[in-house]
This record gives structure tokens, C-alpha cells and sequence, in this order.
């Protein structure tokens, strides 16, 4: 499940620059302590050490609101 909050966290992103021609170096700068190097590799999926607070936090950058749902499983 973290992987999948994971993977939509990051397609948002990945959407939301390539939409406003937003470089990963952009991006970079645009968030403090995160490095294109390390934005390439979310990019290409290597998102093992990424925690989902701080892909909420560039979301927020980006001025995006994120909302989480819960549903208790069938």
C-alpha cells in the first residue's frame, strides 16, 4: 500500500511539471534540501528511501492539497 500512496504521490508530480514545463533541476531549487540527482531518481521510480511526507511536502510546494482516504478492506 505505501508503494502505491507512493506511485500516485509521484505521478502527481511527474504530471504537474511536465504540464508547467517545470525542470528536475527546477524542482530542486524549488525545495529546500532536495537535489535534482535525487529528484531523477523518484522520477525513475527508485523511491525506496523517499518517505511520503516528504513527497507531501514538495506536493505543497507545488501548491497541491493532498488528501488521504481510508476505506476498511472487504
Amino acid at each position: 500500500q505505501v508503494f502505491k500512496i507512493k506511485t500516485a504521490l509521484i505521478n502527481a508530480i511527474q504530471q504537474h511539471c511536465k504540464e508547467n514545463g517545470i525542470s528536475q533541476r527546477k524542482l530542486a531549487s524549488m525545495v529546500s534540501g532536495l537535489t535534482q540527482d535525487r529528484v531523477s531518481k523518484i522520477f525513475s521510480g527508485q523511491v525506496g528511501h523517499m518517505t511520503i511526507d516528504k513527497l507531501v511536502g514538495i506536493l505543497s510546494v507545488l501548491r497541491f492539497n493532498v488528501t488521504i482516504k481510508t476505506k476498511q478492506a472487504a
